[in-house]
């Protein structure tokens, strides 16, 4: 993972910080895939997905590559916080958190580039005048393997980080308020969905819900600041 001194473990888990926040801009834009039928890609994504600028999905490939680095940077200074609290008391929880960390660090950039490369893939398609049958016989396939192998390998990864670090601010390993749970990977992950749930069956509009697609990665953000912070509190050690 690499360990970083101290003194320059801030600005690494803020680089961590704004690179995850980045990267849940970069999801809710993903998340603007057309509305109206029919629907390809077994129902996720709509013919209609023509009438999104595509210009959503580069801005969106490019917070990825930012996203990509932020992430790298702030799990080494998380990692480097960690290892000088608990190597000699809970070695294994470390090696867990590093595991999926490592995980994280390969694939974050690695699916959101694939879900990127499928949206457009799909929506040059459906510009090109290929019907839903013809996207379904010749696109879906190559396009869907990928996401599938690649969502499930970032599913694991948050599952790992995430409940490591609700472990780790239980134990007052990462030495800050339980609050900061509520906002972490998993449980802002479930928040938004919620909210977004709430949203739409308040206001009938669904494109509402895109606007709180990036949860799961805006929880990594605050991770990362949750560890900067617990940066300033030596108490607890």
């Amino acid at each position: 993972m690499g360990y970083v001194e101290e003194s320059k473990r801030k600005w690494y888990l803020m680089a961590g910080f704004i690179g995850m926040m980045f990267c849940g801009v970069g999801d809710c834009l993903l998340a603007f895939m057309g509305e109206g039928a029919p629907y390809v890609f077994y129902g996720m994504i709509s013919m209609n997905v023509s009438e999104v600028p595509m210009v959503l999905y580069q801005v969106s490939f490019l917070f990825g590559i930012i996203a990509a680095i932020g992430y790298l940077l702030g799990s080494k200074g998380m990692y480097s916080y960690v290892k000088d609290r608990v190597e000699n008391k809970n070695p294994k929880l470390l090696k867990v958190y590093t595991f999926g960390a490592a995980m994280m660090s390969i694939g974050i950039f690695g699916i959101h580039a694939i879900c990127c490369l499928a949206m457009m893939n799909i929506q040059a398609a459906v510009r090109a005048g290929l019907s839903a049958e013809a996207i379904e016989q010749y696109f879906t396939a190559p396009d869907l393997y990928p996401f599938i192998l690649g969502t499930t390998w970032q599913t694991v990864a948050d599952v790992i980080v995430g409940i490591t670090f609700i472990i780790m601010v239980c134990k007052k390993i990462v030495n800050v308020s339980r609050a900061w749970i509520v906002i972490g990977p998993l449980c802002l992950y479930v928040l938004c969905h919620i909210i977004a749930y709430i949203l739409v069956a308040v206001t009938g509009n669904p494109s509402l819900s895109n606007f709180l697609a990036g949860g799961e990665t805006w929880g990594l953000g605050f991770m990362f600041l949750a560890v900067r912070r617990a940066c300033d509190n030596k108490m607890g050690a």
